[in-house]
Protein backbone atom coordinates (compact mmCIF):
# COMPACT_ATOMS: atom_id res chain seq x y z
CA UNK A 1 0.00 0.00 0.00
CA UNK A 2 1.17 3.46 -0.70
CA UNK A 3 2.61 6.13 2.21
CA UNK A 4 -0.07 8.33 1.34
CA UNK A 5 -3.81 7.31 0.13
CA UNK A 6 -5.53 9.61 -1.79
CA UNK A 7 -8.71 6.77 -1.80
CA UNK A 8 -10.44 5.04 0.68
CA UNK A 9 -14.01 4.74 2.12
CA UNK A 10 -15.71 3.99 4.81
CA UNK A 11 -15.75 -0.15 4.26
CA UNK A 12 -11.33 -0.05 4.44
CA UNK A 13 -12.04 2.02 7.76
CA UNK A 14 -14.36 -0.82 9.32
CA UNK A 15 -12.08 -3.88 8.13
CA UNK A 16 -8.79 -1.83 9.18
CA UNK A 17 -10.39 -1.14 12.41
CA UNK A 18 -12.07 -4.74 13.21
CA UNK A 19 -8.61 -6.19 12.25
CA UNK A 20 -6.64 -3.73 14.98
CA UNK A 21 -9.43 -4.95 17.36
CA UNK A 22 -8.59 -8.24 16.65
CA UNK A 23 -4.75 -8.27 17.02
CA UNK A 24 -5.20 -6.30 20.17
CA UNK A 25 -7.62 -8.88 21.98
CA UNK A 26 -4.89 -11.54 21.20
CA UNK A 27 -2.37 -9.35 22.50
CA UNK A 28 -0.47 -8.41 19.43
CA UNK A 29 2.00 -5.12 19.49
CA UNK A 30 0.28 -1.87 18.11
CA UNK A 31 3.88 -2.26 16.00
CA UNK A 32 2.20 -5.40 14.16
CA UNK A 33 -0.21 -3.14 11.87
CA UNK A 34 0.45 -4.36 8.39
CA UNK A 35 -0.55 -0.79 7.52
CA UNK A 36 0.92 1.97 5.74
CA UNK A 37 -1.67 4.04 4.58
CA UNK A 38 -1.77 6.82 7.27
CA UNK A 39 -5.81 7.36 7.62
CA UNK A 40 -6.44 3.19 7.35
CA UNK A 41 -3.61 2.69 9.91
CA UNK A 42 -5.00 5.20 12.20
CA UNK A 43 -8.12 2.99 11.52
CA UNK A 44 -6.02 -0.26 12.40
CA UNK A 45 -4.54 1.24 15.60
CA UNK A 46 -7.67 2.61 16.76
CA UNK A 47 -9.49 -0.74 16.62
CA UNK A 48 -5.81 -2.22 18.37
CA UNK A 49 -6.25 0.15 21.07
CA UNK A 50 -9.91 -0.71 21.62
CA UNK A 51 -9.18 -4.68 21.57
CA UNK A 52 -5.79 -4.00 23.59
CA UNK A 53 -8.14 -2.75 26.33
CA UNK A 54 -10.24 -5.33 26.29
CA UNK A 55 -7.07 -8.19 26.68
CA UNK A 56 -5.82 -6.18 29.54
CA UNK A 57 -9.30 -6.19 31.03
CA UNK A 58 -9.49 -9.80 30.59
CA UNK A 59 -5.60 -10.51 31.69
CA UNK A 60 -6.53 -8.67 35.04
CA UNK A 61 -9.65 -10.11 36.21
CA UNK A 62 -9.58 -13.88 33.84
CA UNK A 63 -12.65 -15.46 35.81
CA UNK A 64 -14.56 -12.68 34.04
CA UNK A 65 -14.68 -15.55 31.27
CA UNK A 66 -15.36 -18.47 33.54
CA UNK A 67 -18.54 -16.72 34.91
CA UNK A 68 -19.70 -15.28 31.45
CA UNK A 69 -19.92 -18.94 30.54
Amino acid sequence: MELVETHWDLESLEKAYRHGFMAGMVGKLASACPLKAEVVANAWEAGWQDGKEQFDIKQANPLLDIKSS
